[in-house]
């Protein structure tokens, strides 16, 4: 593998956690205390498409590890991380790069950023956690970073939560449908949670009295709270 060239996180909240399958799970604390200062918002993509599957233009299969059940239920941010790390080249499969943080960290909510940093420094040569970047958005601007990674190939994960609740859950992201009638966008995902190798999609619409991106339908009444991706090897 080449060298990393630049892995951009964009964090909008900062609490951490895993949605279980029966809706359980959650956490608290605070990420940055592990994360690098935070730079400007950054977008290389601002043109929408009304329809972009990152798995077709890149030619590549979706990664999708799935929770097994026992010890890993607050692990979605593991899962997360796995999948990122697999489609972006880094590693050869999901599930082999899930077992890793399985036996690692301990089955309680946390960061895909720490899964990342624990996988580049101790199994990919050349790549320590200091040179991940990040890149915050902390406005409506979350899906202008979801289309410029996507239109980029870079691995892009969510973190979606209930309101006024320290409960949290990962997606991976693997493309959207741009709703121009409404500036609204579907979001095409694979969850941890459903046990099965799929894609699934949910609709995202801005809600302005909230000044956030709200779910209408799976997951409804969660909204997004920040977007994580990372640059192919």
């Amino acid at each position: 593998m080449k060298y990393l060239s630049t892995i951009l996180i964009c964090i909008l909240l900062l609490i951490g956690g895993c949605n279980s399958s029966g809706g359980g799970g959650g956490g608290g604390g605070d990420a940055d205390e592990s994360i690098p200062g935070a730079g400007a918002e950054d977008f290389t993509n601002r043109d929408y498409a009304s329809d972009f599957k990152m798995w077709e233009p890149n030619e590549t299969p979706i990664a999708d590890a799935d929770k097994m059940g026992a010890g890993d239920l607050n692990m979605c941010w593991a899962a997360a991380a796995a999948n990122l790390l697999t489609w972006a080249g880094w590693s050869a499969d999901e599930d082999d790069a899930f077992e890793i943080f399985r036996a690692h960290f301990e089955d309680e909510p946390g960061y895909v950023y720490d899964a990342l940093g624990y996988y580049f420094t101790h199994y990919v040569t050349g790549v320590k956690a200091e040179m991940v970047t990040v890149r915050e958005a902390r406005s409506r601007m979350l899906l202008d970073f979801i289309v410029s990674a996507a239109h980029e190939g870079k691995g892009v994960a969510i973190k979606i939560a209930y309101p006024d609740k320290k409960i949290g859950h990962f997606l991976t992201i693997y493309g959207y449908r741009y709703l121009a009638d409404e500036d609204n966008f579907i979001l095409y995902f694979a969850d941890s949670d459903d046990g099965l190798h799929q894609i699934q999609q949910f609709k995202v619409e801005w809600n302005e009295a909230n000044n956030r991106w709200e779910i209408q339908n799976l997951y409804r009444d969660c909204y997004l709270v920040y977007v994580l991706s990372l640059a192919r090897s």
